[in-house]
């Protein structure tokens, strides 16, 4: 008898076994054709830590090397999923925050003291922030998404998949280059380049990359603008040999970023005080349009790090030490509101650093059994004081505007909420990873990790205002949790032909606990959520075809999620006895069981020497098949006393709780359809230049920022780029003109309830410019 796991893995849609076995089949008759000169360009990646090539380990994996990102228009870390299917990245707030998830798995938490089922690593460093990705992804070599559980290959366990960018090395022969672009709304921006031989056998390399726009947002009533760029970052590398056969890389960074948040318009405002005072900036209207009237908007970043990579190769095996160093510290004041009125304006005063001790031993020989094993030792700290300004209820003859009887509620009392806490993880890890050569075409891929973490929360959550002179602790916490696990992973590759790779494993893999880490009105909002864990089935191909001119990849999945960490939003519509709009209230909660389901398709083909054409599409069923309970909605049920609210405002939460969240819903940041193309075309022009004409496009369905929250639905969102580049065959100069978003799309990217009304970000409107890059030899 099949067990419910084992029955799971044949639920998949029709649509996915169809494109499926579609694909093997295609990749498994081995259609050829007339000999092409033209073969696609293997990108080398050390997602295995070896280098292989991408198209020759059993691992969904996309890859893009640096020249094709620069084509691509890729200089963040969210233009990345325009371009990888399965992959999503937003802004969740004003910029300064990305959100990863891989096939549905990553974060819908923005709190800085949570971190993402997506491992991000710069230089095999995790970043246990996303913000300390801030500034740094530029003179990138490659970038590698790999796509389902990690863990016993990598310095940290991850649910969802690993997204490493690796810069580009100090080289032994002079190189240099300055990279010069200018474009609309005054934007201006510059790259340069060093590298080469400092001294004897020593080579370093220095990278800066300096970034300034105007506004591309402008407020209705002030002519303020918003969403511009003031961004600085600069990197060092020195690279020398030391002990006869080894090596050490060592590389420090800075980064600023002074930028001016981009605002979210609001809906609902005017239409719950029945004041038109309040702008509603609706979807109806133009995206560029925003209301933050003289609010104090702003932003001050700061980053800096430092890494050292020592590799030393003895007779049977390669030791590696990865040592790191990082800080973020940051100050925003965002318009998270949506509206002039200082209503939920969001404070941020952060302090993020960690530090990382990796040593790794990786077998050398042509042996029958090859494997990798390591341990990783980390720490970070988050200090945090983030506040939420309410001051809009100061006066009780404001607010009676929109409160029938202003006594249900302590008008003062909702002046200014304060969140200060700290938090320290320590992670310890261990693993080990094998492959073994059952015969010359079918290898064996075994892995396992021991992962423990520990973890305090120490904050403090106050209610006070300058003007009435109070300040009321409302939530105090003083806790910490400890927990460890055993993963693994086991799979099969069969080299069916030299053209024709076909996989298959089942992995399982856990991220730590975590408190929720935002402003509060109870304890027990911040109590500690449980680890969440994953059960993966995947199965796929990697076609070459037609000699080397086409490569095809294709991959079907099937994950099991329990007790996953998810914001869910609570809204409240009836309150005609005592307010007059809807209420929302958030909180992070164990989700007992969800799934999702899917398949992946990617394609690169050179049809001739000119053309290149590129596509990937992704579907993904993802839903919750057990849902929270209303005894797992933390801190969202007023306390009936009336002690936070009216005891009628109180019962109408708990009757809203009796069912907080149904299943079957849609897991957060899970798209059903994505899909990306591109065609290239190069002309030569004489002998001596090439001009390179590129079209692209990208989609994704519309998808949910926070469970149960019927605001929180954004997109769908498209763009259409292009480029026109020319260059000597030398490839000493180019130069481009490029355009982003053509058609001028408009859709909102993430959107959530916030106060009596419906907060979204949107797409920035059409971009366009000019770049000059010239290489020194």
């Amino acid at each position: 008898m099949c067990s419910p796991t084992e029955i799971s893995l044949f639920r998949f849609d029709k649509r996915i076994l169809t494109v499926a076995i579609t694909g093997a089949l295609f990749s498994g008759l081995g259609f050829s054709a007339a000999s092409h000169a033209n073969q696609i360009e293997e990108v080398s990646v050390t997602a295995q830590k070896r280098e292989q090539s991408v198209n020759d380990i059993g691992v969904s994996a996309s890859a893009f090397g640096g020249e094709q990102m620069e084509n691509l228009g890729i200089d963040s870390a969210v233009d990345l999923g325009a371009h990888t299917p399965g992959l999503v990245t937003v802004n969740s707030t004003s910029g300064g925050t990305p959100i990863f998830a891989i096939r549905g798995i990553g974060l819908d938490d923005f709190s800085p003291n949570n971190s993402s089922g997506v491992g991000i690593y710069t230089d095999e460093v995790f970043a246990s922030n996303p913000a300390f990705l801030g500034g740094q992804l530029f003179d990138i070599e490659r970038v590698e998404v790999l796509k389902g559980p990690q863990g016993t290959l990598y310095g940290k366990n991850t649910t969802g998949g690993a997204i490493n960018f690796i810069t580009r090395k100090p080289s032994s022969e002079f190189e240099a280059y300055v990279d010069v672009g200018i474009g609309n709304y005054n934007a201006k921006e510059l790259t340069g380049v060093v590298s080469g031989e400092v001294a004897g056998e020593v080579l370093g390399r220095v990278s800066v990359q300096m970034s300034r726009a105007d506004g591309w947002q402008k407020d209705v009533d002030t002519g303020r603008e918003f969403g511009g760029t003031d961004r600085a970052a600069a990197r060092g590398q020195l690279i020398f040999p030391f002990a006869g056969n080894g090596e050490a890389i060592a590389k420090v960074y800075v980064t600023t970023d002074k930028s001016t948040p981009v605002s979210p318009q609001v809906s609902g405002l005017a239409e719950a005080f029945g004041d038109p005072s309040f702008a509603v900036l609706n979807s109806a209207e133009d995206a560029t349009r925003v209301s933050v009237g003289d609010l104090n908007v702003g932003r001050d970043e700061s980053g800096h790090g430092a890494s050292l990579n020592l590799s030393y190769g003895f007779e049977n095996f390669d030791f590696i030490s990865i040592s790191a160093v990082d800080s973020y510290d940051r100050e925003v004041v965002d318009n998270y509101g949506g509206s002039a009125a200082a209503i939920l304006d969001l404070y941020q005063d952060n302090s993020i650093s960690q530090w990382s001790q990796e040593f790794r031993v990786v077998s050398a020989g042509d042996g029958p059994v090859t494997w990798i094993a390591g341990i990783n030792i980390s720490e970070d700290q988050v200090d945090v004081t983030d506040r939420f300004d309410d001051s809009f209820f100061v006066t009780d003859s404001v607010a009676s505007t929109f409160v029938l009887d202003p006594t249900d509620v302590p008008v003062q009392g909702w002046d200014l909420l304060t969140a200060s806490y700290e938090q320290v993880t320590r992670s310890y890890g261990a693993y080990l990873h094998t492959e073994t050569a059952l015969n010359d075409s079918l290898n064996l891929i075994a892995g396992v990790r021991y992962s423990n973490d520990k973890r305090s929360f120490d904050g403090i959550s106050t209610n006070h205002d300058d003007v009435y002179s109070f300040n009321d602790t409302i939530a105090e916490l003083n806790d910490s949790s400890s927990e460890s696990a055993v993963t693994g992973k086991l799979g099969l590759d069969w080299q069916l032909k030299d053209d024709l790779l076909l996989y298959a494993n089942v992995a399982n893999s856990y991220k730590g606990g975590a408190y929720y880490g935002a402003a509060i009105l109870d304890d027990i909002s911040w109590a500690y959520v449980a680890p969440e864990k994953v059960l993966s089935y995947e199965a796929g191909f990697k076609a070459t075809l037609f000699d080397a001119s086409l490569q095809l990849n294709g991959a079907v999945f099937s994950l099991d999620y329990t007790d996953r960490q998810s914001l869910v939003t609570i809204i409240v519509d009836d309150f005609s006895n005592y307010l007059q709009f809807p209420v929302a209230d958030t909180t992070l909660v164990n989700v007992p069981e969800s799934k999702t389901q899917g398949f992946e398709l990617d394609m690169h083909w050179l049809p001739t020497d000119n053309l290149t054409l590129i596509a990937g599409i992704a579907y993904l069923d993802s839903e919750v098949t057990s849902a929270p309970g209303t005894a797992d909605m933390r801190g969202i049920a007023a306390d009936p006393s009336g002690n936070d609210m009216a005891d009628g405002v109180s019962q109408l939460f708990v009757d809203a709780l009796a069912a907080p969240l149904p299943a079957g819903a849609a897991l957060s940041q899970s798209p059903e359809w994505s899909y990306n193309g591109l065609a290239a075309y190069d002309l030569p022009i004489g002998s001596d230049l090439n001009l390179r004409l590129q079209t692209s496009y990208s989609h994704s369905d519309e998808m949910t920022a926070q469970l149960a929250d019927t605001n929180a639905l954004s997109g769908p969102v498209s763009s259409w780029d292009a480029e026109a580049a020319l260059s000597d065959t030398a490839e000493q100069w180019r130069f481009s003109a490029w355009v982003k978003n053509i058609g001028d799309e408009d859709g909102e990217t993430y959107a959530f309830s916030s106060f009596a009304g419906r907060s979204f970000y949107r797409q920035m409107p059409t971009i366009y410019g000019v770049s000059v890059k010239y290489n020194f030899y």
